[in-house]
């Protein structure tokens, strides 16, 4: 115990925040306790992570707690309290993967109807154009799980009405992804009122236009954080781009495509990392 307290002196004279000093002093005093009548550090070792991996059940935590003794062992160390221990021990553990969060089905309708009530409610011409923007952009998003910055740098020039396609502008390469009948005919009816109630879309290849400050400029991906903000307050769950657009790859994956061609679809630039996605998003439907 008085190499704890000398730790914790140690720590301060290293300038640690006041949080790092506290956690680790008193990771150190638990260590001491459990392994206090053990005569080896090699036996204090083992027991303390015997003790530790029974009590914590939290990976995260267990690390923390060994990174937390490793500096206490190097501190002993200095001070020739203890010589060298074997390097099996205090080794972190591997980290379960955590499941994707996708939305429910139901949950997913109901997010989606959240602009368009808005729409079928909204008191004016500007509440009115703001709700078909903002549900024209959760469709697009729900159906072709692209991202927030893909979204943004959409331009008519990229839609091609003739294939029913869309090209998508990724950071390094583009794609194009096949738009469903009713989402052809959304994106067609918010570019015809658009033109009405901002004329000045005529002269900008823009999709998503902004009002204020912003008018006849592209919105930006804050714009659209904001509107699935407003969707998770009317919902009460979270809904954000992430989960919808995982969602999109859920209904694809339950649909039996090809991993290769999907990880293209949804603009990731690795198929290891689509296929670490898809195993992830697979545990999440069986636990549905």
């Amino acid at each position: 115990m008085p190499y704890v307290k000398a730790f914790e002196a140690y720590l301060r004279s290293l300038n640690k925040s006041p949080y790092t000093v506290k956690q680790y002093t008193l990771d150190a005093k638990q260590f001491a306790e459990i392994v206090a009548m053990q005569t080896t550090i090699e036996d204090a070792l083992q027991l303390y992570e015997e003790t530790i991996t029974k009590q914590y059940q939290s990976v995260n935590s267990i690390n923390r707690k060994y990174a937390s003794i490793r500096h206490f062992l190097i501190f002993l160390q200095l001070r020739d309290v203890i010589k060298t221990y074997a390097p099996k021990f205090l080794q972190p553990l591997n980290k379960e993967p955590a499941l994707i969060k996708t939305l429910a089905p139901q949950q997913a309708k109901k997010a989606l109807a959240v602009w368009v009530q808005m729409y079928d409610h909204a008191k004016n011409e500007e509440d009115t154009w703001l709700a078909l923007r903002n549900a024209t952009i959760v469709a697009v998003i729900a159906e072709l799980g692209i991202k927030s910055a893909e979204v943004v740098r959409m331009e008519w020039k990229h839609f091609h009405e003739e294939t029913q396609q869309w090209t998508v502008i990724a950071a390094k390469k583009s794609r194009k992804l096949s738009l469903s009948n009713a989402l052809m005919k959304q994106l067609l009816f918010y570019k015809e009122e658009t033109l009405k109630w901002l004329p000045i879309a005529s002269e900008v290849s823009v999709v998503w236009l902004g009002l204020g400050n912003k008018k006849g400029e592209s919105i930006t991906v804050k714009t659209i954080e904001r509107i699935f903000f407003t969707m998770s307050q009317q919902v009460g769950f979270k809904v954000t781009t992430t989960n919808l657009r995982y969602r999109a790859i859920q209904n694809e994956l339950a649909d039996l495509h090809e991993p290769t061609e999907l990880y293209e679809q949804f603009g990731y630039a690795r198929k290891g990392v689509f296929t670490e996605r898809q195993q992830r998003i697979s545990q999440q439907i069986k636990g549905e």
